[in-house]
């Protein structure tokens, strides 16, 4: 299960970053994306090869960015990684959800025509005004790989990717001022049926320690699967 949910993660992410293949790992920069450490990472590590760190950290260097390396449940590489000066960041953790809401709300699919309110709705909750330009360009060469939805009042948004019979939920963002009103809550639910009438395996989506929002997520019926370790310089 986890290769495949890693799989969902990589495929929806090079959609929106720029991948490389390293020796044993792959690197995603998007520099227009600045310092994302969703967006800029080096993951799917399968070795602990010095000169691979090294390579990605040169990249990362390059593109601007500050280099994030992830760690699934990898002992020696994070040992090795501490040895380079590397610390610990934040602990990515992935979750689950079977359990169907009794009623689909309604959700509003982003159309060409319509990408400039998803990227407002996305970048006022995330607050990166200076990613407007770069997020509607992304969402124009991805929309044919990726479905993307906002909520009936235009507060919250949403990235659906599938793949592995997986529905990966990502990019949830709520305008600050609209918070803990449901709009989030509403597209999770609706993309929950969604797994359903696809006759999918569940929805998963990622969420860092450090915006604390598991007791969030588990009360809307998700579960933690495992966490990923990130580790910068």
């Amino acid at each position: 299960m986890i290769p495949k949910i890693e799989s969902n993660d990589i495929g929806f992410t090079g959609l929106w970053s720029n991948a490389s293949q390293l020796e044993c790992g792959t690197l995603f920069l998007n520099p227009k994306l600045a310092d994302d450490l969703f967006f800029n990472k080096l993951t799917n590590m399968t070795c602990t090869s010095e000169k691979m760190i090294a390579e990605s950290v040169e990249k990362f260097q390059k593109n601007h960015s500050t280099p994030y390396i992830y760690s699934l449940n990898y002992p020696e590489l994070e040992s090795n990684l501490k040895s380079k000066g590397f610390v610990y960041h934040d602990t990515q953790h992935v979750l689950k959800k079977r359990t169907l809401p009794s009623r689909k709300p309604n959700a509003i699919k982003i159309t060409p025509d319509s990408i400039s309110s998803w990227t407002q709705i996305f970048c006022e909750a995330y607050d990166c005004p200076e990613w407007a330009e770069p997020v509607s360009v992304i969402l124009k060469n991805s929309i044919s790989s990726a479905e993307y939805y906002v909520d009936e009042s235009s507060s919250s948004c949403m990235a659906l990717y599938e793949k592995n019979s997986i529905l990966g939920l990502y990019c949830l963002g709520t305008i600050p001022s609209r918070r803990k009103q449901g709009s989030a809550a509403s597209l999770i639910d609706f993309a929950s049926h969604e797994v359903n009438s696809r006759n999918l395996d569940f929805l998963m989506l990622e969420t860092y320690e450090r915006d604390n929002l598991s007791k969030f997520y588990s009360n809307l019926g998700f579960e933690s699967i495992y966490g990923k370790n990130i580790f910068t310089i």
